[in-house]
């Protein structure tokens, strides 16, 4: 049995790892499009902040486990599936063949329609590599402008803060973390932090970004 998975996140990686204790003489395969070893997304506030290096956010620690564990690490971007012939297609054009196949992809940041988000300078914090990004540009004093204070805007806000930058927020909503917290519970994080030093807008959308020249 030939076992292959898309997405080598959480999901992925214990999908396989549980595959094999079930099935020990499967092949798995475990198909990531990023050049890292499986890592968790939600470690990355923790490098932002400087508390872990970016090996800190990998999923498994030692260098040799999936080795041990059988697993077929792969990198690459799946393009195709052609369930006829029981086929993932990559970008490459290269194919491999599964009897069994589990989509594991996850989502993928959501981009406001504005003009200017492919401008330098301009990131998403989805991935390690956006990560490394974005520490190496958030100095103390650096100032720097959040669009959005989700529950995963606010922990990256929190991550920024500590940096030590000047921290703007705009939020569409009315309130903070508007989708989860009511007016009031939304209020109180905004009052906090404010008070901590964070600007924050609500009821506020970002129109256009523009690259200020340089003299």
């Amino acid at each position: 049995m030939k076992h292959v998975i898309i997405g080598n996140g959480p999901a992925g990686l214990v999908a396989a790892e549980t595959l094999r204790r079930l099935q020990p003489d499967a092949e798995i395969a475990l198909i990531g499009d990023e050049s890292e070893p499986p890592y968790s997304r939600m470690a990355i506030p923790y490098f932002l902040i400087g508390k872990i290096a970016d090996s800190g956010t990998h999923l498994r620690k030692s260098h040799d486990h999936f080795a041990k564990e059988r697993i077929h690490l792969i990198e690459g971007r799946v393009v195709k599936v052609d369930a006829k012939e029981k086929q993932v297609e990559f970008a490459s054009g290269e194919r491999l063949p599964y009897d069994r196949l589990l989509v594991a992809t996850g989502s993928q940041p959501l981009l406001p329609k504005v003009a200017g988000m492919d401008l330098p300078n301009v990131h998403t914090c989805w991935t390690i590599e956006d990560a490394r990004a974005i520490a190496a540009k958030a100095a103390p004093g650096a100032r720097v402008l959040q669009i959005g204070a989700g529950f995963i805007g606010c922990i990256i806000m929190e991550a920024l803060a500590a940096r030590g930058v000047k921290l703007t927020v705009v939020e569409m909503g009315d309130r903070m973390v508007p989708r989860m917290m009511t007016a009031k519970a939304g209020n109180m994080i905004r009052r906090w932090v404010e008070s901590k030093g964070v600007a924050v807008h609500v009821n506020a959308g970002v129109t256009a970004i523009t690259q200020k020249a340089v003299r």
